[in-house]
């Protein structure tokens, strides 16, 4: 018992040294080490932790800070950081080096081969977005033509090159399903190539109601045709919400819109009614009735010169009409002196609210009003679509 009361204070008297930051010689060190691992043995307690000491020169028990921080740095690159990263660190520690007065060099040559290495990707990745950004134009060119299949490959590409645009990948996707229907389009002169080359691109525009305008127009110029039925269930389960909107498919789609927007001017919705005629075009550029009916709109809103240009071409697509004919003689008086103003409008590429209000009123500041007229078609009011047909409240005055 006595024994091992002088062996506790012995270890006491080694271990309050050590903490105290006392130095002893290497070779009592050593044999004070042996002693406490054969006490922690015989003890059966383990030794409490204690501070660490090197066996340096100077004997100071410090490492040098700067090879931490170096080695900290180290295994920080080791583990993965960005280059952005490095170079902060890099920064900071050639500051430190300088500070105290050591050689700094090999940090610096270090921190210009990663500063040069993140030029290089940089370079690298704008080109890719650049050639990303020209193929994405390529395959909208691919769909018009009708070349689904071509058009998704372009879309793939684009989209490695820059899978960072969640755009690119979102019509990638769709092409997927487009071509596991339909890898290339009946040709231009077939009764439904045309029709189903506008449905796709509409769809891939994020316009369903006009992709199912054309597509099911062609459904039913080719009830042969069974990839048209498929595209317009994929433009439904795409966009559910808008397949209530549609009219039905059974029915003439022509006949439809052409009564529909008959019943709009008899109760007085112009512009709902001109919308209407306006997509017959669409589909139909020379549908003579859609053309009369346009010119109704406009007449019975006061535009009675355009009302006139719509019944000219009516006229000119059924020329033995003797109504147009009466009607372009009972109103040639009244152009001169009636104002005109389109009733819609269709967008063209670049085209925003501000910039269409400014040209048909003269003044921005009437998006608001294009967007009110035409909110139930538009889902963003800064996003429009080319090819899209807007109404223009007519007279529209600042709010």
């Amino acid at each position: 018992m006595e024994k091992t009361t002088n062996l506790q204070r012995c270890y006491r008297s080694v271990i309050q040294a050590l903490q105290i930051g006392r130095t002893l010689n290497k070779g009592k060190a050593m044999k004070w080490v042996l002693f406490l691992c054969i006490f922690s043995i015989l003890s059966g307690t383990a030794a409490p932790r204690v501070h660490a000491w090197s066996w340096d020169e100077d004997e100071t028990g410090a490492k040098d800070d700067l090879n931490i921080q170096l080695e900290g740095y180290r295994k920080r690159v080791e583990q993965g950081i960005s280059m952005q990263e490095r170079i902060v660190l890099l920064d900071r520690l050639i500051k430190l080096y300088k500070v105290h007065g050591r050689d700094s060099r090999p940090l610096e040559d270090e921190r210009a081969q990663v500063l040069s290495d993140e030029q290089a990707v940089q370079s690298i990745s704008a080109a890719s977005r650049q050639k990303s950004q020209v193929l994405f134009q390529q395959a909208f060119d691919q769909v018009r033509q009708g070349n689904f299949k071509q058009a998704h490959d372009q879309f793939m590409e684009a989209e490695r090159l820059n899978s960072s645009d969640k755009m690119i990948s979102d019509l990638r996707l769709k092409m997927d399903s487009v071509i596991a229907i339909l890898p290339q389009a009946p040709p231009a002169e077939s009764a439904t190539g045309d029709l189903i080359r506008k449905g796709v691109l509409q769809f891939l525009q994020n316009e369903p109601s006009k992709a199912l305008n054309f597509l099911l127009y062609a459904q039913q110029k080719d009830a042969n045709d069974k990839s048209v039925p498929a595209l317009v269930d994929l433009v439904k389960r795409t966009f559910p919400n808008e397949s209530s909107e549609i009219l039905d498919a059974r029915l003439n789609l022509i006949d439809q819109k052409l009564q529909k927007a008959l019943e709009k001017i008899y109760s007085g919705d112009y512009l709902i009614a001109a919308k209407e005629c306006q997509e017959v075009l669409d589909l139909e550029p020379e549908n003579a009735l859609a053309l009369t009916r346009l010119g109704s709109v406009y007449y019975a809103m006061g535009q009675v010169k355009q009302a006139r240009e719509y019944w000219k071409q009516a006229l000119e697509q059924d020329p033995k009409n003797d109504v147009l004919q009466s009607f372009l003689t009972q109103t040639s008086s009244e152009a001169d002196r009636a104002p005109s103003q389109a009733l819609t409008y269709k967008v063209q590429k670049g085209d925003t609210l501000m910039t269409i209000a400014e040209k048909i009123y003269n003044d921005r500041s009437l998006w608001k009003k294009l967007y009110e007229a035409n909110k139930a078609y538009l889902k963003n009011p800064y996003q429009l679509n080319t090819g899209q047909v807007l109404v223009l409240p007519p007279g529209a005055v600042a709010p």
